[in-house]
């Protein structure tokens, strides 16, 4: 039998699952930069987590928390290819989620909105949200769009208000983004697709 670790990860252990495997597994839209994401660690805000098998890396989650908020963001979460369809990304995320989700605490993300009309991009994100659903994650009523990109936002826990998970996912992005004109012009939640 394989043997499993699950932790916290270094800052030299964040930056080179940055360089491996975060520039290859996301969209360069999608992927926030590595001193960004360092910056958001010193700071105590941000928690990336590393799933190791026989010492090797298996997946990964990096979540984000603002002060004391009872909700914390899914920000990135992968598989590496060779643990793929394996169920090490299930295993990963049902341990994330138990973690979190004590004493009133809960979990939400972001992810892409399956209506690109480019049915093989599509069918990927179909098959994302069927994953999370499957883990226990329902839709939030509403939608983010973040630096030209639109997501749905699901989230997992205790009962929590769309108006209070927002207020939660401003103040991510506020402490993220660190530039109010940045900010004002890249960061709508919520986003309403009708109304632009």
């Amino acid at each position: 039998m394989a043997e499993r670790e699950f932790r916290l990860l270094t800052r030299a252990e964040l930056t080179e699952l940055y360089k491996t495997h975060m520039e290859r597994d996301f969209p360069e839209a999608e992927l926030k930069s590595l001193p960004r994401l360092l910056g958001l660690m010193d700071r105590g805000g941000y928690e990336p987590y590393g799933l190791f098998q026989d010492g090797e890396l298996a997946a990964y989650a990096l979540y984000w928390r603002v002060g004391e908020e009872p909700y914390v963001m899914l920000d990135y979460f992968a598989v590496v290819p060779e643990g793929r369809n394996k169920g090490t990304g299930s295993a990963l995320l049902r341990e994330m989620l138990e973690r979190f989700c004590q004493n009133g605490g809960g979990v939400f993300g972001e992810v892409e909105i399956p209506d690109t009309g480019d049915e093989e991009v599509d069918a990927l994100r179909r098959r994302r949200l069927g994953f999370y659903a499957r883990a226990g994650l329902r839709q939030a009523g509403f939608r983010t769009k973040i630096f030209g990109v639109p997501f749905l936002v699901l989230r997992y826990g205790p009962e929590i208000s769309d108006e209070a998970l927002m207020g939660i996912a401003r103040a991510l992005y506020w402490d993220g983004v660190g530039d109010p004109a940045l900010y004002e012009k890249n960061v709508l939640i919520p986003y309403d697709p009708e109304a632009v």
